[in-house]
């Protein structure tokens, strides 16, 4: 027992612990790795908890007031055994051409316990799925998308790209911005997918510097300038560092993580942890050289 509460064994949990905060503190928020700044746009964020098929509406005169808001109460049919009430005054949106007719449209639900605080009625998608506007940002489990509906994503998401690779969701993001579809699966309960180069009819409108125009590659947010800025300050905290504590502190933060012994390069190792990608040199297990480019 005291061999393993040593003096090393704190050591090495507290310098795991300090270049983790150093690189949070580095990187700012997590938002920042992934490529998103939140709700700096100003959109308004919803937590959905609900996501599910309408089989049909018991109010076909059912409809929202140009405040946003219901305009009359409803219940909305979604199997045999199960209803989900909205009743006048909850705000919300209707972006289902085709409501109320049977199994076109799913709603989409911010709820307190079992009441709706907040509601979205969209088109149902083929397969029991649901398209959904582009992901803006990754954070423990939570996709915000570029609207501000945040929705649960899987561990992997397919990648549905004609003709196209990409090697991380940054690379994603900077080469398509928001010009692709989240695909959300009902029996999946979050997204699953992504579908590169088409967009939902109510997607906000993607900014002509965000756009991949012919001949041009959009710019990460923040600049060139800032981003070497920022690679640089994170290769000066993991360079002489263990390279253990250095694969922990970014995976922590959400970096796929390749490791080469410089020493014996064949014997590269990677890791797949979710986000952007960061390259680390060892020698005799410490860091030699770290590309987080």
């Amino acid at each position: 027992m005291r061999q393993i509460f040593s003096v090393r064994f704190f050591a090495a949990v507290g310098g795991v612990v300090g270049l983790f905060f150093l690189l949070t503190t580095i990187f700012a928020t997590r938002d920042v790795i992934v490529g998103g700044d939140g709700d700096a746009d100003g959109v308004e964020l919803h937590r959905i908890d609900f996501v599910e098929q309408i089989e049909s509406s018991t109010n076909r005169q059912f409809s929202l007031t140009i405040e946003g808001v219901a305009a009359n109460d409803t219940e909305l049919v979604i199997d045999e055994s199960r209803r989900l009430l909205i009743v006048e005054d909850t705000p919300g949106v209707n972006l289902c051409p085709r409501f109320p007719a049977p199994d076109a449209c799913a709603v989409l639900a911010d709820l307190l316990g079992e009441g709706v605080v907040w509601f979205a009625l969209v088109p149902a998608g083929p397969n029991r799925t649901v398209d959904l506007p582009a992901i803006d940002t990754l954070d423990d489990g939570v996709a915000t998308l570029v609207n501000g509906w945040q929705v649960p994503f899987a561990p992997v998401l397919d990648r549905r790209c004609r003709n196209e690779e990409f090697t991380s969701y940054r690379e994603f993001r900077d080469v398509l911005a928001d010009d692709f579809t989240s695909i959300f699966g009902l029996d999946d309960r979050r997204l699953i997918a992504v579908e590169c180069r088409t967009r939902v009819d109510y997607a906000p409108e993607v900014s002509p510097s965000e756009s991949d125009a012919e001949g041009s590659v959009p710019v990460p947010a923040g600049g060139e300038g800032e981003r070497a800025e920022r690679a640089a300050e994170i290769r000066a905290a993991l360079v002489g560092v263990g390279i253990d504590e250095a694969v922990v502190a970014l995976e922590t933060v959400g970096w796929t993580v390749r490791v080469v012994d410089v020493d014996d390069p064949p014997a590269a190792q990677t890791l797949d942890v979710r986000a952007d990608r960061a390259t680390l040199e060892h020698r005799d297990g410490l860091v030699v050289d770290a590309d987080v480019g």
